[in-house]
């Protein structure tokens, strides 16, 4: 089987490719990532449950932390209560471990780990772990041995599967690295003295090479020069290149977008819809809700057998094929309920779920099939690795963006001599805009502007459509996203 990752370095998109089929995607989202550190105050503390909010910035959610996940802060004290520990306007260094959900902000705790390629250091835990995932017990030994010789003072080590048969001078040379992030980490949270960002795991093509290469992968594309030679550099630094691995590394430099030319594009899109078509002729609903998932497998147009029990075991298989890839592409998360097509026999059942289950090991998320309950109804849990698809992409839906194109053009009529002379401000033309970063996120999505007659030297006369994101023309500091050489015309035709 064929392995490759295809790496948009302009739009901050990957895909993992097996025999030219999509697995999986991997998206930098600007809010809220898993491994961010922070520093917070204590805004709300509910001691009935034994959590508290935390405020992470001037904008934005504020994060939740339970007491369990405030263990360094304990110091080896038996404290039942969270309000021993924290206090309001307390500040408190904390990492997010799961991303926000549409309705809540993201899930904290103070026990911080810093991610390299073969280790994570833990700062505030001081013990030794091996992953699982290490079978071979000499190497286990051999690398808690190491791990007692190199483990800073009052640290925590655990040794990933990556590091199996791994050269000692790799492993210190990781280790170095992750000892030196965290003293940068020390050094920001002195001068700190309100809520901030301290540490994003920002970088794609780190978090491609550092979390999804491995020694299946024969060849990465990546369609920016700059991005080839850091590519470059993050594999020869944690010793992914070397005489004996045959990884082919590809500049992508044709007219086309690499996520159009790999399907990668159409891919996000056919995510986002409810509906996927099985290649036996049947369906798959997927519906995502707050607390879970529900998947509804449905027959279809599937007749290939005059067999009826035959023809619905069939099914389920082609749709337990279905499902389990697009767990993976979706990013689906959390308790997921899979409705298949009822089966009488309770053989057919124990085959479906053996299948299923095989289906679901190649799943780095490792989803855990938990029952089929009397309703014929499978509930399996998925470790949450980041935000879904539709968390990310949801107002993107082409379905929401024709609804909201036609509502709109309802409610505003321009007629077709005028469609000219509409100014439309895309978020993309980020190039003809003033270079400032903006401290609240707001996307545009598109901003309509028509003149009523000529263009006026009062605003009064110069209709505008969106009146909540508005664009000031007439002072553009105020919002620097008008483009230069509007404005030069406006003042122009000001002064004559």
């Amino acid at each position: 089987m064929v392995k490759k990752i295809i790496i948009s370095h302009f739009n901050n998109v990957a895909a993992i490719l097996q025999n030219n089929k999509i697995q999986e995607i991997v998206v930098i989202s600007n809010t809220y990532q898993v491994n961010d550190i922070y520093i917070g105050t204590v805004q709300k503390i509910f001691s009935s449950i034994n959590a508290a909010f935390i405020r992470l910035g001037k904008y934005g959610k504020s994060g939740f932390i339970h007491i369990s996940d405030i263990k360094p802060l304990k110091r080896g004290r038996y404290i039942n209560h969270i309000t021993d520990i924290l206090s309001i306007n307390q500040l408190i260094l904390v990492q997010v471990i799961k991303e926000p959900t549409l309705n809540k902000g993201p899930r904290l705790t103070s026990n911080i780990h810093l991610y390299g390629k073969y280790l994570v250091l833990m700062p505030f835990c001081n013990t030794i772990s091996i992953s699982n995932k290490i079978y071979d017990q000499n190497e286990r030994t051999y690398l808690y041995a190491l791990a007692v010789l190199l483990k800073p003072e009052t640290m925590g080590l655990l040794f990933k599967p990556s590091a199996k048969g791994v050269p000692e001078a790799a492993l210190i040379q990781d280790l170095d690295i992750l000892k030196n992030q965290w003293i940068f980490i020390q050094k920001t949270i002195i001068a700190s003295s309100f809520p901030t960002l301290i540490y994003k795991d920002e970088d794609l093509i780190k978090k491609i090479v550092r979390d999804f290469y491995e020694e299946g992968i024969k060849k990465i594309i990546i369609d920016s020069k700059d991005g080839l030679k850091l590519l470059y550099y993050y594999l020869n630094k944690w010793n992914c290149i070397s005489p004996i691995t045959n990884i082919k590394l590809q500049f992508y430099n044709k007219q086309e977008c690499i996520l159009e030319q790999f399907n990668i594009k159409q891919t996000i899109k056919e995510a986002l819809k409810p509906k996927v078509k099985l290649t036996s002729g049947g369906y798959i609903i997927i519906e995502n809700n707050e607390a879970f998932t529900v998947i509804d497998v449905n027959s279809g147009s599937f007749n290939k057998t005059d067999n009826s029990r035959e023809a619905i075991l069939r099914t389920n298989f082609y749709a337990a094929i279905e499902i389990a890839q697009q767990l993976k592409i979706r990013n689906i998360n959390g308790v997921v309920i899979v409705d298949f097509i009822d089966m009488h026999s309770q053989r057919d059942q124990l085959q479906l779920l053996e299948h299923f289950s095989k289906l679901l090991k190649f799943d780095n998320a490792k989803p855990q099939i938990v029952q089929l309950s009397e309703l014929g109804l499978v509930e399996l849990t998925r470790r949450r690795r980041g935000q879904s698809l539709q968390e990310i992409f949801g107002t993107m839906n082409i379905y929401e963006n024709s609804y909201l194109e036609s509502s709109f053009k309802s409610t505003v009529s321009i007629s077709r001599q005028n469609l000219e002379k509409r100014l439309l401000v895309h978020k993309n033309i980020r190039s003809l805009f003033f270079r400032k970063q903006f401290t609240k996120s707001i996307i545009l999505q598109m901003k309509e502007y028509k003149p009523i007659n000529k263009i006026h030297s009062e605003i009064k006369y110069f209709s505008c459509i969106d009146r909540i994101n508005t664009v000031i023309f007439f002072n553009p500091k105020a919002n620097y996203i008008v483009p230069l050489i509007f404005y030069l015309v406006f003042i122009q035709s000001r002064l004559i």
